[in-house]
């Protein structure tokens, strides 16, 4: 029999309340007398072939009221398909309940002719999604839900809603960002603010101006657009690329203005606690300078605080205090970025933190100075000789000396120093090098073969390498490693589970693998008389990107940065006739280069690769060279040697019956039969002999 515990009924107890204030928060209201009534079309001239999911929007609407600190929203989405029908019965609205409150306006459903009424608050539930809480993230929003009964195929869905509260955080300031067309067409947008305050803004891909004027004393601004046509979207843009009509929007004149804002945020007069202080004198005293200081203080921070995010209300911008944080032992990124700094600044040591977009930084330029277009926060050092470095706290398992410890491609930053006034460029430090040394052993024509990898990692890709090793089983990255040469070989067997070397000081791992390939050797595609053998730098094959069209609009993306060497040494089986290459393929975008040479004295093949990007990405009219460049390397990246099929020492080239285990346990197994049968027949004869004498 299950027992209930007086703390299970408490837990009960705090959900049921939390339920009912959360419920509380979700009221039942009209419009606002603010609010500018929109019409729509409900048959707009849009081809429903451009259609997704079987949701047709005629209406998007966004009015925001600045000086009341209310956000109004409305949307009207035609069921143009059966298919639409699960989408568009569900109503979801996202808020934050330590600061805001929920206000339902209207739901209804437009069928045949009549208006129905689906505005219920008790179909509301509210649930704590935390979608980031896979990234330990928890930011303490809600989503009210409601999934109404008996939508159907054919029905327009009119919701609206307003939410009032800004996040305290930002005080008086205002700044917003949205966009004028969606990933299909719709039938209208609409956009609006209401503003005590002059307002700066800015449209990208889109010459749309607003429209200017006044309501009860107070300036507005008016965007709207209709029939929207569709972005362009392509294979393999940037992450950062912005293809929208975007519209910001901001009461910061600059970005000094946020580093203003930020400064109190970032509050420095802190008076360490009695553990912060004693760990700041360990580190300070047991390095007797200030590249050991700064090396331990990032280990410390990245290694032994967690990462984990509580960021409800202000906790999206404001850290905790550098105490609690080493009390707790977690933190988010701007708290332990803010204890890093705490840390090196009462060691004289010059840090800021950063404020970063880890998604839209190279096109961090584009947008207009507010807090709001930040996701991340790093660290900048400024050691003695006033050289500059970057440091990701959230990154764990980083080595190396404090000058070439790696960083992300995070591109643009605002550096939160007193009397800053523009964004900085981050240029990455590290190269990345991956040297691959593949040693192939070919004993016979046509036979198995064995190969041997030798992989050196360093900076980032050593980061990563070290991150997967030891998050990993030794048994599941064997599977990994096998899955992986499976891929470019038939019959590869494991000869050794991988080995791996770490070298913390230089930060670069070594890893040693060994398989047997019993079908190294395959049939010539088109020729049936010749067999080959195909050796390719695959470490590079995988981070190269071939387009598959030759005209560009946008930007393509290039992995980066990428840096790689494989060297790869065939033992052949006999002398081999085969030519010297020297081939370099040289672009705008990348460097790469083939070299290919035989040592006839010792029946050995040499290939040597390299390929380098030069950026993280290929601009439009760069496109041309870099497509042409391309197909030229796709063109020699392999490299094959062949025989006639009948040179083929071992075995007929057909694919065997049985493996070459099982054919010698056979063959041996044949062996044993015949001699067996030899002695029971010279044992016959010996007796018949004898026989015969007698």
């Amino acid at each position: 029999m299950r027992t209930t515990t007086t703390s299970h009924y408490l837990f009960i107890i705090i959900c049921f309340f939390s339920f009912s204030i959360y419920q509380a928060q979700i009221k039942i209201s009209e419009t606002p007398q603010w609010v500018v009534q929109q019409t729509y079309e409900k048959e707009p001239d849009i081809d429903l072939k451009e259609i997704s999911y079987g949701l047709l929007t005629l209406l998007s609407d966004e009015q925001i009221h600045i000086p009341k600190k209310e956000r109004y929203i409305r949307y009207v989405q035609k069921i143009t398909d059966n298919v639409g029908v699960q989408d568009g019965s569900a109503v979801s609205i996202n808020f934050d309940p330590t600061y805001q409150e929920l206000y339902l306006h209207k739901i209804t459903v437009f069928r045949e002719g009549k208006i129905i009424n689906k505005l219920n608050v008790n179909d509301f539930q509210t649930i704590r999604q935390e979608s980031n809480a896979e990234s330990y993230i928890y930011d303490g929003s809600l989503n009210a839900i409601a999934n109404l009964a008996d939508i159907r195929n054919g029905d327009i869905m009119d919701v609206s809603y307003t939410i009032k509260g800004f996040n305290p955080i930002h005080g008086s300031h205002f700044s917003v960002a949205t966009s004028l067309n969606d990933f299909q067409p719709v039938g209208k947008i609409n956009f609006y603010l209401i503003s005590k305050n002059t307002l700066q803004y800015k449209t990208i891909n889109s010459d749309i101006q607003p429209q200017k004027g006044t309501y009860n004393g107070y300036l507005t601004y008016h965007w709207q657009t209709t029939l929207t046509e569709k972005p362009t979207f392509e294979d393999n843009m940037p992450s950062w690329y912005l293809p929208y009509q975007n519209v910001f929007v901001t009461d910061y004149k600059s970005w000094n203005d946020v580093v203003n804002w930020a400064l109190t945020v970032y509050e420095d007069e802190l008076k360490p606690s009695h553990a912060l202080k004693t760990k700041i004198d360990q580190i300070k005293h047991s390095y007797d300078n200030e590249g050991g200081r700064i090396s331990a203080t990032l280990k410390f921070v990245q290694d032994d605080i967690r990462y984990l995010g509580l960021e409800s209300g202000i906790g999206a911008y404001k850290p905790f205090s550098p105490n609690k944080v080493l009390e707790q032992r977690f933190g988010d990124c701007k708290d332990k970025s803010w204890l890093m700094v705490t840390m090196l600044r009462h060691m004289d040591i010059e840090a800021y933190p950063v404020l970063i977009n880890s998604v839209y930084g190279e096109s961090l330029h584009q947008f207009l100075p507010s807090p709001k277009v930040f996701d991340h926060v790093v660290v900048k050092v400024v050691d003695s000789t006033d050289n500059n470095f970057f440091y990701d706290p959230t990154i764990s398992n980083q080595f190396g000396s404090y000058k070439s410890v790696a960083f992300p491609n995070y591109s643009k930053a605002l550096v939160i120093k007193k009397g800053n006034t523009s964004l900085e460029q981050i240029t990455s430090k590290s190269e990345d090098l991956v040297e691959v040394f593949d040693t192939f052993d070919l004993p016979s024509v046509g036979g198995f073969g064995t190969l041997n990898i030798m992989t050196v990692y360093r900076d980032a890709e050593a980061d990563a390498m070290r991150s997967y090793y030891k998050s990993s089983s030794l048994s599941s990255m064997r599977k990994d490693f096998k899955n992986y040469y499976d891929k470019l070989y038939d019959g590869v067997e494991v000869l050794k589970d991988p080995i791996f070397d770490d070298d913390s000081l230089a930060n670069k791992i070594l890893v040693e693998e060994s398989y047997k390939i019993n079908d190294i050797w395959t049939q010539m595609l088109a020729d049936d008389k010749n067999i080959t053998v195909e050796f390719s730098p695959y470490s590079i094959s995988d981070v190269f990107i071939s387009p598959n069209d030759k005209e560009r609009k946008t930007p393509f993306a290039l992995y980066y940065p990428t840096h790689k060497k494989h060297q790869i040494t065939v033992k052949l089986p006999q002398r081999w006739s085969l030519a010297k290459d020297d081939i370099s393929v040289n672009s705008k975008s990348f460097d790469f280069s083939m070299k290919a040479k035989m040592n006839p004295s010792r029946d050995i093949l040499y290939l040597n690769y390299e390929y380098r990007n030069k950026h993280s990405f290929v601009n439009p009219e760069d496109f041309d060279d870099y497509y042409t460049k391309i197909k030229e390397v796709e063109q020699i990246i392999a490299y094959y040697i062949y025989i006639p099929k009948s040179e083929s020492k071992n075995r007929s080239f057909q694919k065997p019956l049985l493996s070459d285990e099982m054919a010698s346990t056979v063959t041996t197994i044949i062996f044993l039969i015949i001699g067996v049968v030899a002695l029971i027949v010279i044992g016959l004869v010996i007796f018949v002999i004898r026989s015969n004498n007698n």
